[in-house]
């Protein structure tokens, strides 16, 4: 097939199909490819389709239960062709420089609730950060789900067209 600009990259795995015999009582058998899910692959016995919970598998050993598959029995394995790539990050291998949104590392800077970058824990003052401080007006519309409370140090102003929803299971306190 032809592309305007880089042909896109060959990942993940090809579709594959594999074709086996089976001895009489077989319960086991050896994959070409390890498979993570019963998902990735369709199976069928004799031509009749196999759900996956007929069968298990661990890395390239699909598995029946006793009493097995019959002599001459023709198992086929087609192999979808979809092989994700899974990351997993180690605890303790980001450190607050690969977090920064400004590029510039800063302890106090956080995620908010609203999906921005800010001061974490809100303004401070004083030595230690002793006094943490809040906005007077409320900008934006916010909403407690009910599972979870809130605080702010009035008084304050709900800004014109804005709201401020208290689920039940919340309680939003103004000191």
């Amino acid at each position: 097939m032809a592309y305007i600009g880089k042909s896109p990259a060959e990942t993940g795995q090809l579709t594959s199909e594999q074709e086996i015999t089976a001895t009489a009582a077989q319960v086991d058998f050896v994959l070409t490819t390890a498979v993570a899910r019963e998902t990735d692959i369709i199976v069928s016995i004799n031509g009749v389709l196999q759900p996956a919970s007929a069968y298990t598998i661990s890395g390239t050993t699909l598995s029946f239960s006793a009493p097995g598959l019959t002599l001459n029995d023709v198992l086929r394995i087609q192999h979808i062709g979809y092989k994700p790539s899974y990351f997993t990050v180690q605890n303790g291998s980001i450190d607050i420089a690969h977090l920064s949104a400004t590029g510039t590392p800063s302890a106090s800077v956080a995620l908010k609730g609203n999906n921005t970058w800010g001061q974490a824990g809100g303004p401070s003052l004083g030595t230690d950060a002793i006094i943490r401080t809040n906005g007077k007006t409320i900008v934006a519309d916010i909403t407690f789900a009910g599972t979870e409370n809130g605080m702010s140090a009035g008084p304050i102003t709900v800004a014109d067209t804005k709201t401020v929803t208290i689920t039940d299971g919340s309680t939003w306190t103004v000191f």
